[in-house]
């Protein structure tokens, strides 16, 4: 239930003070159709008072509303729905008693305080307790509404988090075991290329470690990660494998999912290198008005007509997915001439 800390007194003085000018206007309107003199001393009085004293009387009814909450189930509803007709009736006559004491003792009125002033337009006044009740259950369903609303949406962050964290890690192994497997394969016939393999691999996983938890970076430091994976392939494959980048200055800054790039240069080294001779691989990078666009270029045979997609290309899709929803493009082209292309279009942020 509400509790009286969270009440916004700032906000409740201003209700009261609506209140009370709405009072005033309506005993002015009153007071200037009649036919007897206008009293401006009652007039003034008699608003601001009722303004004042139900400000002071509202945390009571808040707290009431607290401690017999009608929301609470069905078993406590009937005697705490009795409690609050008494209370209801108590601080109505509280409400009045207190207004006309206040008025007579501040020359406003020249009647007596009795109990038929108090209870004068009594039937009046009670529905002011249920006004309030109302207003304390309204804003505590809106505070458990917007609580709902902030703990789905951390919860929804929090899987998407985790499935982004599940997909990464997919990336480590993937890439590990391909390089493990091509360094096996050169220490027999090139120790010496398999240990300058195995020094970039470690200078590569190093890196990897120290930004294990980061989703995204900005495209210079993919790139740098980029690198250091070509100079591996580059290592094993020696003059086979020919590098290009175009990359305009605008794009570096964008951040872009950490290892995005790695599983699709992977797969453009593999396919270049399928067609036989030299296999060439293009990277670039543009930013187009507030979108960032990266293309991967390779000198193979071109994209597949049909077939399920690679775990890493099916990784990206996942992980562009799960970041940006809707709001971003994957695309597989041929490439003029021969080759695929593979253009990602993203949200350029930084």
């Amino acid at each position: 239930m509400l509790l009286l800390s969270r009440i916004s007194w700032l906000r409740m003085v201003a209700a009261w003070g609506v209140f009370a000018f709405l009072m005033l206007l309506v005993a002015y309107g009153q007071a200037i159709t009649g036919t007897g003199p206008v009293l401006w001393r009652t007039l003034l009085l008699g608003p601001l008072l009722y303004g004042l004293i139900g400000a002071l009387l509202t945390p009571v009814v808040f707290m009431l509303a607290a401690r017999f909450d009608l929301t609470a189930g069905r078993a406590r509803w009937l005697p705490y729905l009795l409690v609050h007709a008494a209370a209801s009736v108590v601080i109505t006559v509280a409400y009045r008693a207190l207004f006309m004491a206040t008025l007579y003792l501040v020359g406003g009125s020249d009647a007596p305080v009795s109990w038929a002033t108090i209870l004068a337009g009594f039937n009046f006044w009670i529905p002011l307790y249920w006004m309030l009740l109302f207003v304390a259950y309204a804003l505590d369903y809106h505070d458990k509404w917007q609580r709902r609303n902030l703990d789905a949406v951390r919860l929804e962050m929090q899987l998407v988090q985790a499935q982004l964290h599940a997909l990464k890690q997919q990336l480590n192994p993937h890439f590990l075991f391909n390089t493990l497997n091509a360094i096996a394969t050169l220490i027999g016939d090139e120790p010496t290329a398999a240990q300058r393999m195995m020094a970039k691999l470690g200078e590569f996983l190093r890196l990897v470690l120290d930004h294990t938890d980061a989703q995204q970076v900005p495209l210079a430091q993919e790139l740098h990660f980029v690198e250091l994976y070509l100079d591996i392939e580059q290592v094993r494959f020696s003059d086979r494998l020919a590098v290009t980048y175009d990359v305009t200055p605008a794009a570096l800054p964008a951040l872009i999912p950490h290892l995005l790039l790695q599983p699709l240069v992977e797969n453009a080294v593999r396919h270049g290198l399928s067609a036989g001779g030299t296999g060439r691989l293009h990277i670039a990078a543009d930013r187009q008005g507030q979108q960032l666009v990266v293309q991967v270029r390779d000198s193979g045979p071109g994209p597949a007509q049909a077939g399920p997609r690679g775990v890493g290309l099916e990784n990206t899709e996942q992980r562009l997915r799960a970041l940006y929803a809707d709001r971003y493009v994957l695309r597989l082209l041929p490439a003029d001439g021969q080759g695929t292309v593979v253009r990602i279009e993203l949200p350029f942020l930084v």
